[in-house]
């Protein structure tokens, strides 16, 4: 990874100054708004008004807006001891990206609200900001205002804006029995850099060490898959995986109280994968069902229109891959290449805020 790439160009991270870098303190609430929208303010279109303003006033394509709101806490959702500032951005901006992703929206403009210690150096939010704007830049979507304030820790609360231009939003209601479950890419893969970030950022990475470091630091946000699939009208389903494919999938399941039949022998695990799970420790199977923040998406697609399906996902950058289908019958089981089904307990566990407390 080049300096240029890291988005840390006076080497500061977290709150520690170096070399007389100025910090948040040094120019004060206003300095920082402008020093921000100078530099990554979006330019507003004839008719809207952008940073600066007490609300912004932004031009939505015909059709309904779609709006999503995440944090991320310094300490909990990721740690400057090994995030650079401009992947802490990449980060925030990819998890709200992809929420739009997952409603098959196509993307419009965000706003930021920071909380930060008075002693963070500028630097570091500006990398931060900057990261957002890489991720952003893809899709199009502006920089349209936001709030800062001082905190006792690193906050950052992203809203997105979203457009569905035609149809219905592709929710996570709407599964049927006897739909096949598609997902992107090969989840897991941030858990498994998570792991290995915790332990010290390596120097130098290659191989899968390099892959597990960047699917963790620099997600990729799936907005072109999602628009894609709202648009066959083959998805009756599909959600983000932020909590990992388990978890989310019994979101996609729970209100209409179905369940789901997974195959492992279907499971995208790539050869480098297996490899940095059984380098860490971990089984490829547990890491691949239970890891969170991939951003990855999970869809349940109807039987009559998977051909349907399958002509639009040869367009998707990354690949969509069929591991399961739709049961009438409660309960998530997964089909072992050799073994007993899963289910119930002896299923790994997903990520949660505020898990139950288990009984003794």
């Amino acid at each position: 990874m080049s300096r240029d790439e890291t988005d840390d160009p006076d080497g500061s991270r977290g709150g520690r100054r170096r070399g007389g870098t100025p910090l948040l303190r040094d120019l004060g609430e206003f300095g920082v708004i402008e020093l921000l929208r100078r530099r990554y303010g979006g330019a507003p279109l004839p008719g809207e008004l952008a940073v600066g303003d007490d609300a912004a006033v932004v031009r939505i394509p015909r059709g309904r807006a779609v709006l999503s709101t995440d944090m991320l806490l310094s300490g909990t959702h990721f740690s400057l001891d090994y995030f650079l500032p401009g992947e802490v951005g990449w980060r925030a901006l990819s998890a709200n990206l992809s929420d739009l992703a997952a409603m098959g929206a196509t993307p419009v403009c965000y706003l930021v609200a920071l909380a930060a210690p008075g002693d963070t150096p500028v630097a570091t939010v500006d990398g931060i900001f900057r990261g957002m704007a890489r991720a952003a830049d893809p899709s199009g979507m502006r920089l349209m205002g936001g709030d800062t304030c001082r905190g006792d820790r690193l906050v950052l609360c992203l809203t997105v804006v979203g457009a569905l231009l035609r149809g219905r939003p592709v929710s996570r209601n709407g599964a049927r029995p006897g739909d096949t479950l598609y997902v992107t890419g090969t989840p897991g893969w941030s858990n498994l850099g998570f792991r290995l970030l915790r332990g010290g950022r390596p120097p130098n990475a290659t191989g899968w060490r390099r892959e597990a470091m960047r699917r963790h630091l620099r997600p990729e946000a799936r907005w072109r898959e999602g628009m894609a699939a709202a648009r066959s009208g083959a998805v009756s389903a599909m959600i983000d995986l932020s909590d990992g494919v388990l978890q989310d999938l019994a979101h996609l399941l729970e209100r209409d109280g179905l369940g789901a039949t997974l195959r492992e022998e279907a499971f995208p695990l790539t050869p480098a994968f297996r490899t940095a799970a059984a380098a860490l420790g971990i089984d490829p199977l547990a890491a691949f069902l239970a890891g969170g923040e991939d951003y990855e998406l999970l869809m349940a697609v109807r039987p009559g229109r998977r051909g349907g399906f399958v002509r639009a996902a040869r367009a998707f950058p990354a690949a969509a891959t069929p591991i399961g289908e739709v049961t009438a019958e409660p309960g998530i089981r997964v089909r072992r290449r050799a073994g007993p089904v899963l289910e119930g307990a002896a299923l790994p566990r997903g990520f949660a805020h505020f898990p139950p407390r288990r009984r003794r």
